[in-house]
């Protein structure tokens, strides 16, 4: 796979900022790392839907950034959480659905 550039929607930026220093740490490394590779395997990263994908950080806490692909080299953070049960959350699913249909017409503004 060749290399992407991740970008992240102010949402995920916003919600990142407000967690703690490992959890950070954790997701700006799973980043890179995505960035270089081009995708995660599990348990880094897993397919949630057609075009949804979840990077998984567990320092402490389970945080959950769904993402998807867009274009030949860009993946795009669409939603994140901190993840309280087994099951992923529908509204969360939903939302980044949206974000991610948003983004593909072309009309996704921050």
């Amino acid at each position: 796979m060749s290399k992407k550039r991740y970008l992240a929607v102010r949402q995920v930026r916003e919600f990142m900022a407000e967690q703690p220093d490992e959890c950070q740490a954790q997701y700006l490394a799973m980043v890179e790392r995505l960035e270089q590779d081009g995708y995660l395997i599990e348990p880094f990263a897993k397919k949630i839907d057609r075009d949804v994908f979840e990077l998984r950080i567990r320092r402490g806490r389970q945080i959950r950034v769904l993402y998807c692909y867009y274009e030949s080299d860009m993946v795009i953070g669409v939603r994140a959480f901190v993840k309280k049960t087994q099951k992923m959350p529908i509204r969360e699913l939903r939302e980044a659905k949206r974000i991610i249909s948003v983004i593909s017409r072309g009309e996704y503004h921050e």
